[in-house]
């Protein structure tokens, strides 16, 4: 039996990659992977006074947390929502979430699973937004061992 993998975030778009990923199960006799990456909070800087050689100031870098229960269990219920749905349509469905950047996630999870396929959906934002803060879907095209399928969620 083939795999996809569903990556999906908290976005209204949702629904329209989880239509198309369905369509491709149904042909493809395959089952569905919804995966839901959760970012650890950034480190965190702080400036302290003290005796440091910055001026009087101590600069204190903090290692990045990790995420909470709290928001792994509401994760996994908004995954167990959308796959109601296609499990009631005779799909099968896995929903899985996952710690860590989403395109080094997304990859990870392609790979343990050895998915036949991505499918992910593409916000449309502008070049602007590329060039300076990038796009998981450009990360996981270029780096992909496997066919990546895109829903445009653009209206």
């Amino acid at each position: 039996m083939q795999t996809l993998l569903v990556p999906l975030d908290s976005s209204v778009c949702a629904p329209k990659v989880l239509a198309c990923a369905a369509i491709l199960a149904r042909s493809l006799q395959a089952r569905l992977v919804l995966l839901h990456v959760i970012e650890p909070a950034p480190p965190g800087v702080t400036v302290e006074a003290g005796m440091g050689i910055v001026g009087g100031m101590d600069i204190i870098q903090t290692p990045p947390q990790p995420f909470d229960a709290g928001q792994e269990e509401a994760s996994k219920k908004a995954l167990e929502l959308l796959a109601a749905p296609l499990r009631d349509a005779g799909l099968g469905v896995e929903c899985q979430i996952s710690p860590g950047t989403p395109v080094d996630a997304i990859l990870s999870r392609a790979k343990a699973l050895s998915a036949d396929y991505i499918v992910l959906g593409s916000h449309g934002h502008g070049a602007l937004f590329h060039l300076f803060v990038g796009s998981v879907v450009t990360g996981v095209l270029q780096h992909g061992l496997c066919p990546v399928v895109v829903v445009p969620v653009r209206e």
